[in-house]
């Protein structure tokens, strides 16, 4: 699992990395330029102060005799070598202790020049004086400047390794501190128990989170909603079973009470009436109950008028009892959806029509495709119909229509809606054959991707 902290804490320290290289570079780069260009003005310092000691009478002097150069503490310390040199005959004329007899300067030209001398490398400044017959040469051991140039580097680094440590210390801590409305939010959620569907409060939440604050809340309403709805159903479920129920034990009893006459006949008869319309509430509620996994699942591609066909032969035989007639006009037309779920919406639409149209009536089911893609299926009948007042609440659950005839269950058509917006389709209730009845109308959306 990937972790946002770690993440974060790596690009922190890859930056901080980085950045401390990039800063040693160029300390290094500062305290080589700056230490070559203090030596350099030490050294030329350093030969302006011998040029302007030297004695006149130099260069009358033997040679070897009065070669010690008066020196500063400061060139003791930073172990600056002065030569004096008689540029006619070449001649060393004067020099600092411990300074080798070469010169540091082999070609005698005035300026700076790195040279070996005396088994070392030197860097040396060549001063000449006025008259040009006296030369002074002023040098350092390029030994001394590079451990100068360890000492002083060395401290810095140490300097800014420290602040480095520092940085990461401050940078964790703030990404610590950063993160404690996401682990806040994290232990209120996990300490939440299943039943509690009360929104996460967003009094706190940095303005990054609240977007994922939100999510989780919208998310929290759908599933509380989606719980009530299914308390809603299972109380009205239960009501609804509840009857039936006690009608089929007051039948049985009765029939088993009756001797054999006609009205045990009778009792039987109402008694297989009362199981058929169990079994069929029974079904519907087993339907209800299935339909989000089924129109949850992978979306295929179905011949819509082959569905249709075939949910018709099924209800052929019904029918016939009933002497009615399902007309079939199907054109080819396909669809995007699950085959159970629209064969649910179809054996609602079918059986709703034939509960409700009376003997002799017809039943016609038609699909098509539509110009702009998609398709349209369409049972129509002519039965009784709706009154107009009565077609908003045909969809509700358990909505039965006043003076029909029949006792259906009042979850056909809830179902059928149901599955429609599933699928993305539109449902209509309109007037049905010959300007009776009713036609209930699918708009399918297209299936093409």
């Amino acid at each position: 699992m990937k972790s946002l902290r770690k993440r974060l804490a790596a690009a922190l320290l890859l930056t901080m990395t980085l950045a401390w290289f990039a800063a040693f570079a160029l300390q290094h780069r500062m305290v080589t330029d700056e230490q070559t260009g203090q030596w350099d003005q030490s050294l030329r310092d350093a030969a302006v102060q011998a040029m302007t000691l030297a004695p006149d009478s130099l260069l009358e002097r033997a040679p070897g005799a009065g070669l010690a150069v008066a020196t500063t503490p400061e060139e003791d310390a930073d172990q600056t070598r002065v030569q004096v040199w008689s540029l006619a005959d070449r001649r060393l004329l004067q020099r600092t202790p411990d300074t080798p007899d070469a010169p540091f300067v082999a070609d005698f030209k005035p300026g700076y020049a790195t040279s070996d001398s005396g088994g070392q490398t030197w860097r040396a400044y060549a001063l000449n004086d006025a008259s040009g017959r006296v030369q002074v040469q002023a040098a350092k051991s390029t030994q001394a400047l590079r451990e100068n140039y360890v000492h002083r580097l060395t401290r810095g680094l140490i300097f800014a390794t420290l602040m480095f440590l520092l940085l990461v210390a401050a940078a964790l801590g703030v990404m610590r501190r950063a993160f404690k409305p996401v682990d806040r939010a994290g232990d209120m959620i996990l300490r939440r128990q299943p039943q509690d569907q009360t929104l996460v409060p967003l009094a706190g939440m940095p303005a990054e989170l609240r977007p994922f604050i939100d999510s989780i809340n919208q998310l929290l309403e759908r599933q509380r909603a989606t719980v009530e709805r299914e308390r809603e159903f299972l109380a009205n479920a239960a009501h609804e079973l509840r009857t039936p129920l006690a009608a089929l034990s007051a039948q049985a009893e009765l029939v088993a009470r009756s001797p054999d006459t006609p009205q045990r006949a009778e009792a039987v008869d109402k008694l297989r009436a009362v199981a058929i319309r169990t079994g069929r509430l029974t079904e519907q509620l087993l339907d209800q109950a299935r339909t989000d996994t089924l129109c949850d699942s992978v979306p295929e591609t179905l011949r819509l008028d082959q569905l249709a066909n075939m949910i018709a032969r099924d209800y052929e035989a019904a029918a016939q009892r009933k002497q009615q007639r399902i007309v079939l006009d199907t054109q080819p037309c396909a669809v995007m959806g699950n085959l159970d779920a629209l064969g649910v919406l179809l054996r609602n639409l079918l059986d709703n029509a034939l509960r409700y149209t009376p003997a002799g009536g017809h039943v016609m089911v038609s699909c098509r495709d539509r110009q702009d893609g998609g398709a349209v299926l369409k049972v129509a009948d002519n039965g009784p119909g709706i009154a107009p007042q009565e077609r908003q609440r045909v969809f509700d659950r358990f909505h039965r229509v006043a003076g029909s005839g029949e006792r259906g269950s009042g979850i056909g058509l809830a179902l059928v809606a149901q599955i429609a917006r599933r699928h993305g389709a539109d449902i209509t209730l309109g007037v049905g054959l010959q300007n009776r009845g009713i036609a209930l109308t699918v708009t399918f959306p297209s299936s093409a991707p």
